[in-house]
């Protein structure tokens, strides 16, 4: 009986034993899984938390807003805000001439940014380096700092300053050769082609990087072929640059759509999405009380609804191609 105890008692204690092993062995990646889980719970947090409010603020009724007891559920679900934002925003017509501004200036910084990028990552060039800096300054310098330029440059706009090199050579002023396009879509059109459109020095980085890591014998194989230099462009290197023209495309369309300051200077007369947002609450204001409160918070029931739907298309947007979106990241040197 002896021997069978204390056969038992050393069982227990080799179990016991190694249990504590397997313990003190999994502790450091059972606490970095509690860490990495709590982490990102908390980022989604941080980051839906705007947009979980928007949602909640634009389907409650604006009587919701008199409550401070109310905060994430309403006492009732409504679309008239959304309905009353709808027609203050005009959103078919102001979705439509946003997108064809937002979709011609993404196609023309796409042929210009590739360009750019294949020039800078494939050929030898004196100032290659020296262009890639400014390239990538434009990136660190805020647009604050040279709008006033970039307006005077478009408000007395001359085609290849054909009238200033006239001038300077005669001493005479040229009216007649400057064109004025503030005010209108061109000047969204004309940085876009030029390749100094909004955020454009990062996307001649995107694709510089793409370009430098595909191996040189496509090119050589082209020209063994009698590929010119633009046919080797468009039928070698184009197609096989899907993943940098898509992360390009979709940061293009999410940052033309999101322009405000550059709309707001350049375009005062007309209307972006962005720029009709900030009206409405003045707009719902000058409407009387439709909102249906006195004390002006109800007002910003209409105001959520209207940037619910301005979020609205680059969010189906970025649903429907996240899966290639994702992918693309990875190919084009963003990250590490």
């Amino acid at each position: 009986m002896s021997t069978k105890a204390s056969s038992e008692k050393f069982g227990r204690e080799s179990r016991l034993k190694s249990a504590s092993y397997q313990v003190k062995r999994h502790a450091p990646h059972i606490a970095y899984a509690i860490f990495r889980y709590a982490f990102i719970i908390g980022m989604a947090y941080v980051l839906l938390y705007p947009i979980l409010i928007m949602l909640t603020r634009a389907i409650r009724p604006a009587s919701d807003m008199d409550n401070p007891s109310i905060i994430w559920i309403p006492t009732g679900i409504t679309f008239e805000n959304l309905q009353q934002a709808w027609k203050l925003v005009e959103f078919p017509t102001t979705v439509l001439s946003t997108s064809r501004i937002v979709l011609i200036s993404t196609a023309l910084s796409l042929v210009s940014c590739s360009m750019a990028g294949y020039a800078l990552a494939r050929y030898k060039m004196k100032f290659g380096g020296l262009c890639m800096g400014l390239a990538i300054l434009t990136i660190v310098v805020p647009m604050q700092t040279y709008i006033i330029p970039l307006f005077t440059q478009m408000r007395f706009f001359s085609p290849l300053s054909i009238s200033n090199v006239i001038s300077w050579i005669t001493g005479a002023e040229l009216k007649s050769l400057t064109v004025e396009l503030t005010n209108t879509e061109w000047c969204y059109y004309v940085t876009a082609a030029l390749g100094s459109g909004l955020r454009s020095g990062l996307f001649i980085l995107v694709f510089r990087n793409f370009f430098l890591s595909m191996p040189k014998e496509l090119e050589d194989a082209a020209r063994v072929d009698g590929c010119s230099e633009a046919r080797t462009f468009v039928q070698v290197m184009i197609p096989n640059a899907g993943a940098p023209f898509l992360v390009v495309t979709l940061f293009s369309i999410v940052w033309y759509w999101n322009d405000y300051y550059f709309a707001q200077m350049m375009m005062p007369g007309r209307t972006m999405f962005a720029t009709k947002i900030s009206v409405v609450r003045r707009s719902v204001a000058s409407a009387g009380d439709i909102a249906g409160s006195s004390t002006g918070l109800g007002e910003t029931v209409v105001v959520f609804a209207a940037a619910l739907l301005f979020i609205l298309p680059p969010l189906l947007l970025y649903l429907y191609l996240q899966k290639y979106f994702v992918q693309s990241i990875e190919r084009t040197g963003i990250v590490g």
